[in-house]
């Protein structure tokens, strides 16, 4: 199976700590009860390492919580699968919560990974800096159309002498080799079969200001509940973490184990992340804010979000 393949397959894996199960629809808030089985969607790549190892290693078990990490294409799965309660807790990236605010009340209740690499601007070969690009690839209303848009910002690319191509991350690299665009702006592991079909790197996000995290959420009836077992996950999510900071190997066994992403893939993709708990930063807020207005901006979402007011800062004391 070729890693483009790995990352394109959908898939609804339902794994837990001890077995592999199968979940219909999940109660409400209101039927569930200390030690009761809680669903987690995350997407199927290792930015959800931490998830994987805590399930393969059994640490939300450790800590009292009856968990199964369900497995989708992407955190927008996930995230929609929390939006219609079909999980009671989901991990995503910033954009795919803010669209969903309108949708529903989610409570982001901590960061789970972050990383200024991750996401990487790829250009074609004979386009020697990002200010001779003139055709952009971009997957719209996501952070790889913000952080484009950061990029023309910092270097003074005037946006009506750009064109913007959209397109679905896995057919980015395909249109870079064919001459269709210049160069993307996207997240891992487009940039690396982008440079395996010719292209080269010229940025990261963090060369733009950018720190891409994932965020773990809740809706909000559900939290109300189940504050503790919250709070119990992401301790053992913090184990997990640690785990895949000082071991890569070990924790790649736990990817492989999962989602069968092959291990030097995941060790690969380790060196642009940091899997880290933590509660949110002023940076994180200020961050959330301006991605909110890029939305709006796009029309993505219909009214402006005080992020200060959605964030659960506090909540994780670590």
């Amino acid at each position: 199976m070729t890693n483009f393949t790995v990352f394109r397959r959908r898939r609804t894996l339902l794994l837990s700590g001890a077995s592999m199960l199968v979940v219909g629809n999940l109660p409400g808030a209101s039927a569930l009860a200390q030690n009761a089985p809680v669903t987690i969607g995350v997407g199927a790549d290792p930015v959800f390492t931490a998830f994987f190892v805590a399930a393969n290693e059994k640490l939300f078990a450790k800590y009292g919580a009856n968990v199964t990490v369900q497995s989708y294409t992407d955190g927008g799965e996930a995230l929609n699968a929390l939006v219609a309660n079909q999980v009671n807790m989901a991990c995503a990236g910033e954009p795919t919560h803010i669209v969903r605010l309108s949708r529903a009340e989610l409570r982001p209740l901590a960061v789970t990974y972050q990383s200024r690499t991750y996401l990487k601007l790829v250009a074609r070969k004979g386009i020697p800096s990002a200010d001779k690009i003139k055709k952009f690839g971009i997957v719209a209303g996501s952070v790889s159309e913000y952080v484009t848009g950061l990029t023309m910002t910092k270097l003074g690319i005037d946006p009506a002498k750009v064109e913007m191509v959209r397109s679905g991350p896995p057919e980015l690299p395909a249109l870079l080799a064919r001459g269709d665009i210049d160069g993307y702006f996207v997240w891992e592991p487009w940039p690396t079969l982008g440079v395996q079909q010719g292209g080269h790197i010229l940025m990261t996000c963090g060369d733009v200001g950018y720190t891409s995290t994932l965020w773990l959420s809740a809706t909000s009836g559900w939290l109300a509940s189940n504050k503790d077992v919250a709070g119990n996950i992401l301790k053992a999510l913090a184990e997990a973490a640690e785990i895949t900071r000082k071991d890569p190997p070990r924790a790649a066994q736990s990817v492989q184990a999962i989602t069968r992403i092959p291990v030097p893939q995941t060790l690969n993709s380790l060196k642009d992340m940091e899997p880290v708990i933590r509660d949110f930063s002023n940076e994180d807020l200020k961050t959330a804010n301006a991605i909110s207005q890029f939305l709006l901006s796009k029309q993505a979402i219909k009214a402006p979000v005080d992020m200060g007011k959605v964030l659960q800062r506090g909540f994780y004391k670590g």
